[in-house]
């Protein structure tokens, strides 16, 4: 059996041996590709907040337009609505959330109310920020007993509408787990459905935690 040539040996290295490195290349090229990066703003993902705060009714006080404190608690669950986008401070995603709130009045006539509120957030989400500032708007309804008190005629009826909005901020303490500060306005009345229909206007806010998931 002939032996193999030294030139002939050469040769064949000179063929295989790029084909290795590109193949070698390749796979380092495919081990070093980019790992999609997730954050609790992207959509679909979900938020559960837990607060408790409280409100302060404003205007000319009187028998018929009573001074009304109220200290509240809200359960709300969010969703996720996009993937946070665009560029600069407005760079963020829109949130849709639900929420049950109980109110127990400590100043004023009756003794509190609760009910249920549809929200609809935006985000100013930053990369890399442990921070999240936030806006939204609300609207809902809820049952109350302040009605049933004369002669106040801010609540005219068992149910009122509730009107909102706020803003507030996140703090992340962990990847899931933030604690937030909220301030609001409120304004509850009847819509006309009672001839009591005052209507009550309040500011307040909350301070809560938050869990994505």
């Amino acid at each position: 059996m002939p032996k193999p040539s030294p030139f002939g040996i050469v040769a064949l290295a000179a063929l295989l041996l790029p084909s290795a490195a590109l193949r070698a290349g390749q796979e380092m090229k495919a081990d070093k590709a980019p790992v999609p990066v997730t954050t609790p703003f992207d959509k679909g993902r979900m938020e559960f907040q837990f607060a408790a705060g409280a409100f302060s009714s404003f205007g000319n006080f009187s028998d018929i337009r009573p001074h009304i404190v109220d200290v509240d608690v809200a359960l709300r669950l969010g969703w996720m609505l996009s993937t946070p986008s665009g560029e600069g401070f407005f760079r963020g995603n829109c949130e849709f959330l639900t929420e049950l709130i109980g109110a127990a009045v400590v100043k004023g006539p009756g003794n509190g109310f609760g009910g249920l509120t549809l929200l609809l957030r935006y985000n100013f989400v930053q990369p890399e920020s442990r921070c999240v500032p936030y806006f939204q708007i609300g609207v809902g309804g809820l049952y109350n007993d302040v009605h049933k008190s004369h002669p106040q005629r801010l609540f005219g009826s068992a149910f009122e509408f509730n009107l909102q909005a706020g803003f507030g901020v996140r703090c992340f303490v962990a990847e899931h787990c933030a604690i937030f500060f909220e301030a609001d306005y409120r304004h509850i009345s009847n819509a006309g459905l009672s001839h009591r229909n005052a209507g009550m206007n309040s500011a307040g806010g909350y301070i809560g935690a938050s869990y994505f998931f």
